[in-house]
């Protein structure tokens, strides 16, 4: 246990500020469980979204490895809203074992926001990291968190398009109710800074 919390407050430090999907990272590090696909609902507050924003998500197991996963939703705000649309690849760079009790994964993701006179293009590569406890209950609690890199094009209307390149980071539990469902919460800090929390269910 003292490895453990050794390694997760090293993670914690060198990520701030740094995300895993363009709008959150929305799950652990660790692949889908049971090779299972996964959908998700989440609530969106925070500076990304304005004021608030909702979005859902589905995730496609593509091997005991690997997953991908498409995003969809709505923001409310700048002006009359926008829509949120992204994707991302997820491979699995280390599973947590009695060494290293970390899962370790890479996640590539592309957003794309459509808003009232703007349009935002964003590519985020980033590390993501987390450790599953299980409970005597038979669900589960698993910390995780990614560092990463925002590489955001945004094309104004009426004005010339702006370049950002910003590090933001992710902090967020998931606890496992049951087998296929669990419940999510999660603080991004950065520009954009953002909280989610909602709910995903394997299927």
């Amino acid at each position: 246990m003292k490895r453990l919390a050794l390694v997760l407050a090293s993670l914690c430090l060198f990520a701030v500020p740094a995300s895993a999907q363009v709008f959150g990272q929305l799950h652990p590090a660790h692949p889908l469980r049971d090779g299972s696909n996964l959908w998700g609902a989440y609530l969106l507050l925070g500076d990304r979204v304005d004021d608030v924003g909702l979005l859902g998500q589905v995730r496609f197991n593509a091997g005991s490895s690997f997953d991908w996963g498409l995003q969809f939703g709505f923001a409310d705000g700048p002006g009359d809203g926008g829509i949120l649309l992204g994707g991302d690849i997820r491979p699995s760079i280390k599973r947590a074992d009695a060494e290293f009790p970390i899962d370790l994964a890479f996640d590539g993701a592309l957003g794309l926001t459509i808003g009232d006179g703007y349009t935002a293009l964003e590519l985020q590569p980033a590390l993501l990291y987390s450790h599953r406890f299980p409970l005597d209950s038979g669900g589960a609690l698993s910390p995780y968190g990614s560092v990463g890199l925002d590489f955001q094009n945004v094309d104004y209307d009426n004005a010339d398009s702006d370049t950002e390149t910003d590090v933001i980071a992710r902090f967020g539990l998931e606890w496992e109710a049951t087998r296929s469902f669990s419940v999510i919460g999660e603080f991004g800090v950065g520009d954009p800074g953002a909280f989610i929390t909602g709910i995903n269910v394997l299927f």
